[in-house]
């Protein structure tokens, strides 16, 4: 069983002033909510880095909208349920899909520029989608311009503080309600308590636990596991998104190769040079992910190497210019040219489709927690995400959160601040197990928060050592023996005391990996069958008569949820 707290609160060396709301994280989820909620009251944003460090910045293909006739939200809705074969939440979805058309408004109404086509906005088409509807900005630099416009816009608000260099440590609770964060200021080296009614985790992905992703370094599933050792539910965790197209650079990076090129009409062809996705689906290279993926991963088998080619030499010199610009420039440093060369890709880790389990207004489990963006389960993705819905999901249940947090304060009870502040000032005060009801863990000396650990000489061969376990036996092809494998590996991490009451980020974000890892892996094993991004090759089938539903784990239970 994880501690409570992965750092005693009674190291905490400052309690902060009490803030309605705090928002963890500064991607698209967790800006657009603050902003929001901003019109309000005051609402402060801790990120571990900065401000503009997020997955929201590196999302190149776009944002996924029904704006324009033919299409309507009703075709989205069906593209949507197909690609999340048979798990998304119909609700959730309807929801999505219904409000994505507003949420490009107010996006273009603080001075989002999407690229225009012929006078109006242009629109593209990727895997899953049957109408274009893709809206870009600046070519494939779509993330880059959402995360400019808005961390402008955030700074320029006077109830906005901004805490960047933050690393959330833990969420504070009494009684199953929230009541705040523990907070690491990376700056000071100091351990904060933060206390809050209402906390929204907007913390992105969990990529870098495998070898190979498109995600940011900050992307460790802090948001998920903080969740997870406060009491929230986790659902969904073990569908897992890999991108199929993406680039190794010269120095060993990794460099995504957006899907709207495949949109625009680009081939996967293999090393021998036949396109294989032709006759494996009507779409070809445009099925949804889970199945390009599968078949990526049995040609590279079958043909001995280590990855495909992505082929654009057969279109538009002037389309790919436009287009592509990001695209053309990485691959320009590297000596190719998108136009006349075929271009070597592979699969790696990209998009967690569960995450904490949320109702349709964002709410946990736990009273006043809240979760959007890419750290939360809504339902809406089921087993396989619909390409560049991610975006429109973390606008669209931030606003039903920001609704949410405003009808709470309408209702709000003066004393629920002052009771915080006592629970909170407890929690930082602590001795021993005086205070049960506030959860404290035995104090272990001062000593011992600040010894060297060993394992810090060798926390990065470990890491990397945890990551490769993970592609191996917990990646896009799993079996019951590889997990379990797995399973006990990150359970003689998590046992190990040492980890625990460090102020090392490295250490800290190790932690949560691990969590995380725990979480994929158990439920990995519990769901006995092939569905979306979660293929197990000695369950090779899809079964709707008993597994159809939704796995939820908790630190105290694991329960299934039918669909719907």
């Amino acid at each position: 069983m994880l501690p409570k707290y992965i750092i005693d609160p009674s190291f905490s060396q400052e309690i902060s002033e009490y803030t309605d709301c705090i928002v963890i994280g500064s991607g698209i989820a967790g800006l657009s909510t603050a902003i929001r909620i901003s019109r309000h009251i005051k609402v402060k944003i801790l990120t571990k880095s900065s401000l503009s460090e997020s997955t929201t910045w590196y999302a190149q293909g776009g944002i996924a909208a029904a704006i324009k006739k033919p299409d309507d939200w009703e075709k989205h809705y069906h593209d949507t349920l197909k690609a999340g074969q048979g798990l998304c939440d119909p609700q959730a979805v309807r929801i999505l899909v219904q409000n994505a058309p507003r949420m490009i408004e107010e996006l273009i109404e603080i001075g989002i520029n999407f690229d225009i086509s012929e006078g109006e906005i242009s629109l593209t088409t990727e895997g899953g989608h049957s109408y274009p509807r893709i809206l870009h900005a600046g070519g494939d630099a779509t993330g880059e311009e959402i995360e400019n416009k808005l961390v402008k816009y955030a700074k320029s608000i006077d109830h906005i503080e901004i805490y960047p260099d933050y690393l959330a440590l833990d969420i504070l609770t009494h009684n199953k309600s929230c009541i705040g964060v523990m907070a690491l200021n990376l700056d000071r080296d100091k351990i904060e308590l933060h206390p809050s009614s209402n906390v929204i985790i907007a913390s992105g992905g969990i990529g870098q636990i495998y070898e190979l992703t498109t995600n940011p370094p900050v992307s460790t599933g802090d948001g998920i596991a903080m969740a997870y050792r406060a009491g929230a539910e986790i659902m969904d965790i073990e569908f897992v998104q890999f991108h199929p197209t993406v680039f190794r650079t010269r120095d060993g990076k990794l460099f995504l190769i957006s899907e709207a090129l495949r949109g625009e009409g680009a081939y996967l062809r293999d090393c021998h040079g036949k396109r294989f996705m032709l006759g494996k689906h009507p779409r070809a290279e445009l099925a949804p992910r889970d199945i390009v993926v599968k078949e990526m991963i049995k040609v590279m088998k079958e043909t001995k190497c280590d990855f495909v080619y992505l082929d654009a030499t057969h279109l538009p010199e002037s389309l790919l210019k436009v287009r592509f610009p990001n695209i053309i420039s990485k691959l320009k440093e590297n000596g190719l040219d998108l136009k006349k060369d075929l271009i070597k890709v592979s699969p790696a880790a990209h998009y967690l489709n569960g995450g904490i389990k949320t109702d349709y207004d964002g709410k946990t489990n736990i009273e006043g927690l809240y979760a959007c963006g890419e750290a939360a389960a809504t339902g809406a993705h089921g087993a396989n995400r619909l390409a560049s819905n991610s975006l429109i999901e973390g606008l669209v249940f931030g606003w039903k959160i920001y609704k949410s947090i405003l009808e709470f304060l309408n209702e709000k009870n003066e004393s629920i601040e002052g009771e915080v502040i006592k629970r909170v000032t407890e929690l930082g005060s602590c001795m021993g197990e005086t205070i049960k009801e506030s959860n404290c863990s035995k104090r272990p000396s001062r000593r011992e928060l600040s010894r060297n650990l060993a394992l810090e000489d060798e926390i990065d061969t470990v890491i990397h050592n945890f990551r490769h376990m993970m592609t191996e036996r917990v990646g896009i092809l799993r079996e019951e023996s590889g997990l379990r494998e797995a399973e006990n590996l990150i359970d003689s991490y998590l046992n190990d005391e040492r980890l625990y009451n460090q102020k090392n980020k490295k250490v800290i974000e190790f932690i949560n990996m691990l969590t995380v890892a725990k979480l994929i892996v158990k439920a990995a094993i519990l769901r006995k069958e092939s569905r979306g991004t979660h293929q197990r090759s000695d369950y090779p089938l899809r079964d709707d008569r008993n597994w159809k539903k939704h796995t939820i784990l908790t630190k105290d239970k694991i329960y299934f949820k039918n669909v719907g």
